[in-house]
């Protein structure tokens, strides 16, 4: 196992951990979680910063707006979608992020993508359809979300790996709270809940586990190609499905069950493709 896939994994458990934390508190306004988790993150960002003595502004800084703006939008859409739907969905539907990725290499770098692969994004992308058109019950609008989500965090990895040669991880990792802050202060008086002492255990490991998950996902592309660590996605959604069951009750419907099986069946074609 190399070492950007162990990064990669460790990213994982992390990520899985916050969705959890996310998931637990549902009184708590999705701008007000976000706020929290980006100025514990930038508060990290800066003493790790100063402690190695780099400039946080960093080299290529458009790029670096962009690798901000992209990730807050895809953490907006992706808190929204646990909130709306079943963890274990929202997480299937938000790890279509490999797929995302591909539309990505053939449209900017021009890159040639197999037939096949199309087939299976193909494949993937009618299981969420069905997610829907087979259980009533299921959110729409979360499932929306949860592929907009997939869209950001795709283009948020496309841009990591443009700036992997010009701009140290935590330059790279400060300019997605710097970026998220401005927004979610105006949001925050408007949506505004005062956490209780549960609450706010949750707000602090979904602040510790972000981080950490944002550090080694960072690394892990530094170390490695896309396409050799995407199919470590899928523990993401075993996690989802252990804590799903475990600690929200949560049991999949045999309808919605048909599309979850139909995504996770194009995206393990795609990684064995």
């Amino acid at each position: 196992m190399t070492l950007g896939i162990r990064y990669m994994l460790i990213s994982i458990v992390s990520f899985s951990i916050m969705h959890m934390c996310v998931k637990a508190i549902p009184d708590i306004p999705v701008f007000e979680t976000i706020l929290f988790r980006s100025v514990f993150s930038i508060i990290i960002c800066l003493i790790v910063i100063k402690k190695e003595q780099i400039s946080c502004w960093g080299n290529n800084k458009p790029m670096l707006l962009l690798r901000g703006f992209v990730g807050m939008s895809s953490l907006i859409c992706f808190f929204y979608s646990i909130q709306l739907l079943p963890l274990a969905t929202a997480v299937t539907i938000g790890n279509l992020v490999p797929f995302f990725t591909l539309i990505f290499a053939s449209v900017f770098l021009s890159e040639k993508v197999p037939s096949l692969k199309w087939l299976f994004f193909a494949i993937s992308f009618c299981g969420v359809l069905l997610i829907k058109g087979l259980d009533k019950d299921i959110s729409g609008y979360g499932i929306a979300l949860g592929l907009l989500a997939a869209f950001f965090t795709a283009m948020a990895h496309f841009v990591v790996r443009t700036l992997r040669d010009t701009d140290h991880t935590q330059v790279i990792m400060f300019y997605f709270p710097l970026v998220t802050i401005p927004f979610m202060l105006p949001l925050i008086f408007l949506y505004h809940k005062m956490p209780d002492a549960r609450e706010w255990l949750f707000l602090v490991l979904i602040g510790i586990s972000t981080h950490v998950g944002q550090l080694f996902l960072t690394k892990a592309y530094k170390y490695e190609e896309v396409k050799n660590i995407s199919y470590v996605y899928y523990a993401g959604i075993v996690l989802s499905f252990v804590y799903g069951i475990t600690f929200f009750g949560e049991l999949i419907s045999l309808k919605s069950s048909v599309g979850v099986g139909m995504v996770i069946l194009g995206m393990v074609l795609n990684m064995l493709g």
